[in-house]
């Protein structure tokens, strides 16, 4: 097709017919023009297709993460939820009466006061789509603005739960440990583990502790760091189900 274009602009050129000449020139380049943007338009449209298809598959794989999520957030905040009411249990228990008590039901409310949280976020396919700027694919401008929320809040959470750890590991714990017997404690619950052991050392009665001023001044502060602990998980499970519908909603379209 080039030798024929090119055959016969020789041959107009040689009949001396300049109009005719630059008619056929003109016209050649409009098709060359033609052809450069249907190829740009092409390419610009399989670039497009490509994209739907990479952006298809991230909203599919943050769906399944944000399931999975959603998921261990419902159960974390029902352990969290009993652990909040067995520590509000235990502040009422507090007085010189503790003798009355039975032993076993103190040490298992004792247990609440030093346990930590567990909620297991997983985060991979999110994290890839902020850190690399793979969020931008991604249409919907509300579904963008929540992936960033749920993600702030994630990490305001997880510094919560760190501060929480840090103060039953460096206060609550090391105050238990002059106080009552984690020992008793342990072969009272986990008796499948501790069943060959006996314990040589006299016996402690850990319900004295409820005469302690100081521990419950611990008490009443785990109750209400756990109390803010479940408003920022629930704050958190409102933000992954309304995502978890943006996302049902991108996948039907």
């Amino acid at each position: 097709m080039p030798n024929l274009f090119k055959t016969i602009r020789k041959q107009l050129a040689a009949d001396n017919k300049p109009m005719r000449y630059f008619r056929y020139a003109f016209g050649e380049i409009i098709l060359v023009v033609i052809g450069i943007l249907i190829a740009v338009g092409i390419n610009n449209w399989n670039k497009e297709r490509l994209l739907n298809i990479k952006a298809d598959s991230l909203i599919k794989r943050l769906y399944t993460e944000t399931s999975k999520n959603v998921h261990s957030l419902d159960v974390q905040i029902a352990l969290i939820t009993k652990s909040h009411s067995e520590v509000l249990t235990l502040l009422g228990l507090f007085g010189p009466d503790y003798h009355t008590l039975d032993e076993r039901y103190v040490d298992s409310l004792l247990y609440s006061i030093i346990l930590t949280p567990i909620y297991d976020y997983s985060t991979a396919t999110l994290d890839e789509a902020l850190n690399t700027g793979l969020v931008s694919i991604i249409r919907s401008d509300s579904l963008r603005a929540l992936l960033y929320t749920v993600h702030q809040k994630i990490d305001e959470i997880k510094d919560y739960e760190l501060e929480m750890t840090n103060n039953i590991e460096s206060v609550v714990l090391p105050y238990l440990h002059n106080e009552i017997s984690l020992f008793q404690i342990d072969m009272r619950f986990n008796t499948s583990t501790l069943s060959h052991l006996e314990n040589k050392l006299n016996e402690v009665d850990n319900r004295a502790i409820l005469t302690k001023r100081q521990f419950q001044n611990m008490v009443d502060e785990s109750f209400f760091t756990i109390e803010t602990l479940i408003l920022g998980y629930e704050g958190l499970e409102q933000t992954l189900k309304l995502t978890l519908d943006n996302l049902r909603t991108e996948i039907k379209e």
